[in-house]
């Protein structure tokens, strides 16, 4: 038996979240609820305190979504196929509801079975790895995965395929060892992409006034300038990351707007409400330099 029919003899368990897709759908699916109705956004903490099925499950029941809009990781996704029509069994194995799951599954038609959050159950880490073991027994089966929540997964398996890793499982795999699947690494041109650093440019006409009064030499002057205008492109980058959140779906149908960091998956959702955390807090802190007056024009 030739490696590649060795390989192909046992069944390969896909994660979804972080894995075959860039991007995570309980906090897409998120955004798209509060989208539709952003009185959501009271209800959130109540389901939250159910547990993270019940989270998923409540935001499911209320959306749906396109899997054919989603950005997969093409290197993957390909190898999947090759498996699939070499007769490999390929199991989509993922914390995302049901509904989203079976949806993609459809969609792909590589997929053998779907193991999936379904009622209270959160088909992630431990419960992943049981289910998986249950199925096809210990080390009977290989699998993908990105995070630390597949650690005691890839524990469990034959073998393991890590694909674009956090910090938890690159460690594990420098650990382990494991074949890799790389994803490109955000640039700066991303992070500029991100904070639409070209839009700040109208922010510079805060300085008109200082110009038009001859100011310009004027140390304070300029000094509450420079505060006004970063104060202002900061809490502007926060708005239009928060603006993206909201448009994932339609900007990955529109032939420019796909490739935005958060569309294409370049740099992912948590990270992009970190960054704009960060940024409303230096909009804010540089407002408290100025007179009080301004803190209410930037909120305006």
């Amino acid at each position: 038996m030739d490696a590649r029919s060795d390989r192909n003899a046992i069944p390969l368990a896909v994660d979804l979240d972080g894995t075959l897709i860039a991007t995570d759908l309980l906090w897409e699916g998120l955004f798209i609820l509060l989208k539709k109705n952003p009185l959501y956004v009271f209800m959130v903490p109540f389901w939250l305190a159910g547990g993270p099925a019940r989270l998923k499950q409540e935001i499911a029941a209320r959306i749906d979504i396109d899997p054919a809009s989603l950005p997969y990781r093409e290197v993957l996704l390909e190898r999947l196929r090759t498996d699939h029509h070499e007769g490999r069994l390929i199991v989509l194995a993922t914390g995302t509801p049901r509904k989203f799951a079976e949806a993609i599954a459809s969609h792909l038609g590589i997929f053998d079975r779907v193991l999936a959050t379904d009622g209270p159950h959160n088909m992630t880490s431990g419960r992943k790895r049981d289910s998986l073991v249950a199925a096809y027994g210990d080390g009977g089966f290989d699998y993908a995965g990105n995070s630390r929540h597949d650690l005691k997964v890839f524990d469990a398996a034959r073998s393991a395929i890590i694909v674009a890793p956090d910090r938890h499982a690159a460690r594990w795999q420098a650990a382990h060892g494991g074949e890799t699947v790389a994803a490109p690494k955000p640039t700066l041109k991303t992070f500029v992409k991100m904070l639409r650093v070209h839009q700040w440019l109208k922010n510079a006409l805060i300085a008109v006034p200082m110009v038009l009064s001859h100011e310009y030499f004027n140390i304070d002057m300029i000094w509450e300038c420079v505060l006004a205008f970063i104060s202002f492109s900061a809490v502007a980058s926060a708005i239009y990351i928060l603006n993206d959140f909201f448009d994932l779906a339609l900007d990955r149908k529109h032939p420019t707007k796909r490739y935005r960091p958060f569309a294409s998956g370049a740099l992912s959702i948590p990270f992009g409400f970190g960054a704009m955390v960060a940024l409303i807090a230096i909009g804010i802190a540089a407002g408290l330099a100025l007179p009080i007056e301004f803190l209410g024009v930037l909120g305006g």
